[in-house]
């Protein structure tokens, strides 16, 4: 009995461990060595793996020292490469698997950075998941085995089967796969085998087999019932917890909108950054006219104070503005690490902060976009920020803005999810009833397979053959029912989920009202930045003729005063970075109103894949740039650092040649 039991035994152990091994895959079969024979080697290499030192991974970028003011002293000649805005953009997309900010913030937090991979790892979330979701609806296949030796002695031989000393040897076997419904049900198909030897006086055969198959159908028809608590909620959910197939679609949606919205910021701060070089450029251009200007005009004192035409005092003081201008020349060359434009200061897609200079903001934009750090050319923008005023509709705008800003899209989902939880969380009010059907087929004989075997009652098949005539069959139908007294925890999710909705639905609203609020401020802006744009333009055409006309005066001869040539010239040099400040911030503004309606990556020619597509609202916007034919050559530095400056700056005409040029500059910045 024992041989024929322990050989069922291994049979059945030996199918179980090969379905085991075979439908996982290969690669993930137990390692039998480590599980039962304690061998260490492989959990050993783990752990030396573990405690080894990770080696840096370097990248591709080439070692590059930075641009330092000591290639300037060392008159090293420097070379450029022209990049426009759309080229930026595409550069930074194309290299941008870590979407990028100013903030350090992959150092800091790196786990809250976004990446390329955002939308792979909410669809293959184990817990979260769409595909975790609709696992919770897979068939289970499950089986056991269990072997028993029983040495018994009863004192009445009536529990013992017809004798005081009981000896068994007994088998149980179990095969059963399951597979739960959207409805709620669940089909379970299960063949339950048992193997008796025993030395009861009374049995039929000294041992014998007995193979049960069995049908159950479990439906609920209250609590836990219905496609739409079940698509909701998922299978074998309890209150407060659930993570059905509607939960997990809103909840990959509301991923896609968070990725949109860190690609978004990500295109926002590469705008930023360009314009912060382009400044750069700008101020450095200044810096260098200033610093000629001043060179020039402690010669000329240090001359006249050389022929006794003047004194100490006025040398000195124009000797002071040259090297005031050179320290501002070197900031401006080099920058100094502080603020910089980026988004949440001040605007949700930020303000402009004119404070770097061309070293710090070229390696600022080389890190956004993704190139090496430092190369041996020097990034320098083509594109010139707009000076055309743009009229936006404002009902247009907002209702735009109020359809399409990311915050709001991914509110809105959450206040979505909110009311499906509500709906799954008021289900569990109601009492646990299920229906229970059962249908079961037996069969038993001394052979579990084969031919019958003679008996005291006549011929009697194998197990198998009497279950195959299904004339030992049996049906059960029932209710099952239970009920908690109160419905506590019920109640107090059906509590929290209205709290969630009006919650989510409060932030909603606030979030409308900021976005409104945001949208005018940025409504304000480029109008207050248009027309700096204008009033410093007349003002740096003031200050340069005003500059002109005390230079002409000092070559003439006439007398000049000190003080107003000096001021002049600082008066000349903070009109020119105020106009090309304005000119930024206006560009800057244009671009922080599709930031704030929600088109800022159309505005770009950037799309999500995935993404719905926008819908177009009129007026358009224009272009993100304009550049200007034959204004490649945007910006000059000192002697080494660049030769290429313009004799006039965009946007400015010399009075001397046109007649069109009047105090107010409005018609031709627009004509421009």
């Amino acid at each position: 009995m024992r041989d024929k039991s322990f050989q069922w035994l291994m049979a059945v152990g030996g199918a179980v461990v090969l379905c085991g091994g075979i439908l996982p895959g290969c690669s993930t079969a137990p390692n039998y060595l480590e599980t039962i024979g304690n061998n260490t080697a492989q959990v050993d290499a783990v752990m030396r793996r573990v405690d080894e030192r990770i080696d840096a991974i370097l990248n591709d970028d080439p070692l590059v020292p930075p641009h330092t003011l000591q290639e300037i002293s060392e008159n090293r000649p420097q070379q450029y490469r022209d990049l426009s805005l759309d080229e930026a953009v595409t550069v930074a997309m194309t290299n941008s698997r870590v979407l990028r900010d100013l903030g350090a913030t992959v150092l800091r937090t790196p786990e809250a950075i976004s990446t390329t991979y955002q939308l792979a790892l909410q669809q293959t979330d184990p817990r979260f998941g769409m595909e975790a979701a609709l696992s919770s609806f897979d068939a289970q296949l499950a089986a056991n085995a269990y072997v028993r030796d029983d040495h018994r002695m009863f004192n009445n031989e009536f529990f013992g089967g017809g004798t005081n000393f009981f000896k068994q040897d007994a088998n149980d076997y179990l095969v059963q796969i399951s597979k739960p419904t959207a409805t709620g049900a669940v089909f379970s198909l299960r063949n339950m085998t048992g193997y008796d030897a025993n030395n009861a006086p009374a049995n039929l055969f000294s041992s014998v087999w007995q193979n049960q198959l069995e049908a159950e159908i479990r439906q609920p028809l209250l609590q836990g019932a219905g496609l739409t608590f079940n698509r909701i909620a998922g299978p074998g959910a309890i209150p407060g917890v659930y993570n059905g197939i509607l939960i997990a679609k809103v909840n990959s949606d509301m991923n896609s909108v968070d990725f949109e919205k860190n690609v978004r910021n990500y295109v926002s701060e590469v705008v930023n950054a360009y314009w912060d070089l382009y400044f750069a450029y700008r101020d450095l251009d200044a810096k260098q006219i200033a610093f000629e200007h001043s060179h020039e005009t402690w010669q000329a004192y240090q001359a006249m104070q050389s022929a006794n035409l003047q004194g100490g005092a006025s040398e000195a003081l124009a000797r002071e503005q040259f090297y005031r201008f050179q320290s501002e020349l070197q900031d401006s060359i080099t920058g100094r690490a502080g603020q910089r434009t980026q988004i949440g200061n001040g605007a949700s897609g930020g303000v402009f902060r004119g404070t770097n200079g061309v070293q710090l903001a070229e390696r600022r934009l080389r890190l956004m976009i993704g190139l090496p750090i430092t190369e041996y050319e020097l990034l320098r923008p083509v594109d010139e920020p707009d000076v055309a005023p743009v009229v936006f509709d404002w009902n247009t705008i907002v209702a735009e803005s109020l359809r399409r800003r990311p915050e709001l899209n991914e509110q809105r989902l959450l206040v979505k999810r909110r009311e499906l939880e509500l709906m799954a969380a008021r289900n569990f009010l109601s009492p646990q009833l299920d229906m229970v059907a059962k249908y079961r087929v037996r069969g038993l004989g001394h052979d579990l397979a084969g031919s019958s075997t003679p008996s005291a009652v006549g011929n009697i098949e194998s197990a198998f053959g009497q279950m195959s005539q299904f004339n030992n069959r049996e049906w059960v139908l029932g209710m099952e029912f239970s009920v908690p007294v109160g419905f506590r925890q019920a109640h107090a999710a059906v509590d929290n989920a209205e709290f969630m909705i009006a919650r989510a639905r409060a932030v909603l609203k606030e979030q409308e009202r900021q976005v409104i609020h945001d949208l005018g401020t940025m409504i304000a802006e480029t109008s207050r930045a248009f027309e700096q744009t204008h009033t410093n333009l007349n003002r740096y055409l003031a200050a340069r003729d005003a500059v002109d006309a005390l230079n002409a005066n000092r070559k003439a001869g006439l007398p000049v005063n000190l003080d107003q040539v000096l001021d002049a010239q600082r008066r000349l040099t903070e009109a020119q970075t105020q106009y090309f400040q304005a000119r930024v911030e206006y560009a800057i503004a244009l671009k922080n109103i599709h930031f704030e309606k929600g088109s800022l990556l159309e505005y770009t020619h950037v799309a999500v894949q995935g993404s719905q597509p926008p819908v177009s609202l009129a007026p358009s916007s224009p272009p993100l740039t304009d550049p200007a034919p034959g204004t490649a050559e945007i910006a000059s530095t000192t002697e080494t650092l660049l030769k290429s400056a313009p004799d006039e700056f965009p946007g400015i005409k010399d009075p001397q040649s046109t007649n069109t040029l009047t105090g107010d500059s409005r018609s031709q910045l627009e004509a421009e």
